[in-house]
């Protein structure tokens, strides 16, 4: 009971605070707390044929997709049905991802992954942005992202890590602190790589420059991506989702070239 009690109190806090960054950060009116719905997903993708490719999703709200208006235009249906095409076989995809998650408290849908009874396949982990506005110290954000990633390469998963995109591009984001969120983001980027790819993770800049120029990028809210978004981090993303397959159907000979693989091939 006495447990129960202080998760609730946690998260009540967690909300509040949520929402004190949001007022201090963005320009826009934008509150965590009445804009975190987004098009559940999770579902069987790709052809009826051959053994089930499972495909998990973990991480934040751009992760989640917040901002995209049907499950067909989210980053995970996106990746699943490029996945599907890709093996020529059904892909299942479990998108555990939240919005407001923390690198640090991604360890519980890392646990939920890990509970769950399915074989493991790839898991692409998104996750950064709130360690950058909520100001949680970078060592301890990257920490917990290798043992995230320690985690799941130890249960046999392929990890796919996109890293923290730049937050001084977020349209809402007040003009003033554009520049020192742009240079956190960076330094987390540079850390989360190096972090990862020591893990054994194939590493994906999700930084774009064209996201500070292109306002059709972003949703409504002008927070997080639009259908177009998506579509561009799947651009990004393509290459080394093909690496992940090869690796997970037992070619690691494939795709192991270029600087974006930690991955070693399994024994």
């Amino acid at each position: 009971m006495r447990r129960r009690r202080l998760r609730r109190l946690t998260g009540t806090v967690r909300r509040i605070a949520a929402d004190l960054i949001a007022r201090a950060v963005l320009g826009n009116g934008f509150r965590p707390r009445h804009h975190t719905a987004f098009p559940l997903a999770d579902g069987l993708y790709g052809g009826p044929a051959g053994p089930e490719l499972p495909l998990l999703v973990l991480g934040d709200s751009i992760a989640a997709s917040v901002g995209a208006s049907t499950a067909e235009e989210t980053l995970g249906a996106r990746c699943a049905a490029h996945l599907g095409r890709a093996a020529r076989r059904p892909v299942r995809l479990r998108v555990l991802a939240r919005p407001g998650t923390t690198t640090g408290f991604m360890k519980h849908q890392v646990r939920r992954a890990l509970r769950h009874p399915q074989p493991p396949g790839i898991a692409l982990i998104i996750v950064g942005g709130n360690d950058i506005v909520a100001g949680t110290p970078l060592g301890l954000a990257v920490y917990a992202l290798l043992r995230h990633v320690t985690r799941l390469r130890a249960a046999g998963w392929h990890v796919l890590v996109g890293t923290c995109w730049d937050v001084g591009d977020v349209p809402a984001v007040r003009h003033r602190l554009r520049r020192a969120l742009s240079r956190r983001s960076r330094r987390l980027e540079r850390l989360q790589t190096a972090a990862a790819r020591r893990a054994g993770a194939v590493v994906v800049p999700l930084r774009d420059p064209r996201h500070g120029s292109r306002p059709d990028l972003f949703a409504a809210d002008r927070v997080h991506p639009s259908a177009l978004g998506n579509a561009l981090h799947l651009e990004a993303l393509t290459a080394a989702l093909g690496e992940c397959l090869a690796h997970h159907q037992g070619a690691p000979g494939q795709g192991v070239r270029g600087s974006s693989s930690g991955m070693t091939p399994d024994p």
